[in-house]
């Protein structure tokens, strides 16, 4: 089975948890992130990973322009959708989660996690750390990404039987 972990990432967050799944994940895995990468056709995976960080609400512009041009094809895949985001309502986690992707993909993934976030604080710009400030109390560079949900995530994806394709 050969998998492609397709992320974008702006301080680092969503490709430390790309990485993170890729340890865990069986099989053939890629990684590309997206902001720097060309895709390789996607006829090449079994199994597709998307997967973003959440800021001011919304997930990266240019994976959001990825998913909606190849909807398609990606409805043909098994996939998987993760989101790094650190709200502290869980609520609203959950929320953006399902507002990141297309409701059919959302609706088609065989598994959609919350695999937490890291803060970056050091490489924020003024207004970034006003906001995290404000809303979480933070000043200094934090990591809460949970092993746990990616562990849950690879297991689920792991498993060859359990398919949401299309043929």
């Amino acid at each position: 089975m050969k998998t492609v972990i397709i992320y974008a990432t702006k301080y680092g967050s969503a490709e430390n948890a790309a990485e993170l799944l890729k340890k865990r994940l069986g099989g053939r895995v890629k990684l590309i992130n997206i902001v720097k990468e060309l895709v390789p056709p996607l006829n090449e995976y079994d199994t597709v990973i998307l997967g973003g960080s959440i800021y001011a609400g919304n997930i990266q512009t240019k994976l959001g322009e990825f998913m909606n041009y190849n909807l398609d094809i990606l409805l043909q895949k098994r996939v998987g959708l993760f989101l790094c985001a650190a709200h502290p309502d869980p609520e609203v986690r959950e929320k953006e989660l399902a507002a990141s992707f297309p409701p059919e993909l959302y609706n088609h993934a065989l598994r959609k996690e919350i695999f937490g976030y890291e803060i970056h604080y050091e490489k924020m710009n003024l207004f970034e750390k006003i906001i995290v400030n404000t809303m979480m109390k933070i000043k200094v560079d934090q990591s809460a990404l949970s092993i746990e949900h990616i562990k849950a995530f690879a297991r689920e994806m792991s498993r060859e039987g359990n398919s949401n394709t299309i043929g």
